[in-house]
């Protein structure tokens, strides 16, 4: 069984501290520091993370990472993508669904994802960060933690 991490990209940027200073910048300043918080979180929890933002363009758009970060397409808002990756992916993975939206938490949760708030994601965000560091600086090379979200 695979474990999926649903974020909301903009609802973080305008919830995280440093994404908000991030966002004077520029917007896509932003999303590459969310980016760059989010894939340690992952990687040190072995959970495929998904970051999804509305788009502009008519098309949707996807990169392929890990996190994988997709823009909605024409039609489409994040919302409905992170609704239609939760329904889909609810069923035989084990998702969580990071938002501050509570339409959005109220509507995943219902379908049985688990909800972060963005405050408890930053917080585990740091955690594995400074876990990830210390497994560096010791030199071990197999983590054996179970998820907690």
């Amino acid at each position: 069984m695979y474990s999926y991490l649903i974020v909301d990209g903009y609802n973080l940027i305008y919830r995280w501290k440093v994404l908000i200073k991030a966002k004077r910048k520029s917007l896509e300043f932003a999303r590459s520091e969310l980016l760059r918080l989010i894939q340690p979180y992952c990687d040190y929890n072995t959970i495929r993370g998904i970051i999804v933002y509305d788009g502009s363009s008519g098309k949707r758009h996807s990169e392929h990472t890990n996190p994988k970060v997709i823009f909605s397409g024409k039609g489409e808002s994040a919302d409905t993508v992170i609704e239609s990756l939760a329904y889909k992916l609810v069923s035989d993975s084990r998702v969580v669904v990071a938002t501050d939206d509570r339409v959005q938490a109220n509507l995943v949760s219902g379908m049985g994802a688990s909800l972060m708030s963005a405050d408890m994601l930053e917080t585990e965000a740091r955690k594995s960060q400074e876990s990830l560091s210390e497994v560096i600086r010791k030199g071990q090379h197999k983590i054996n933690r179970p998820l907690d979200i």
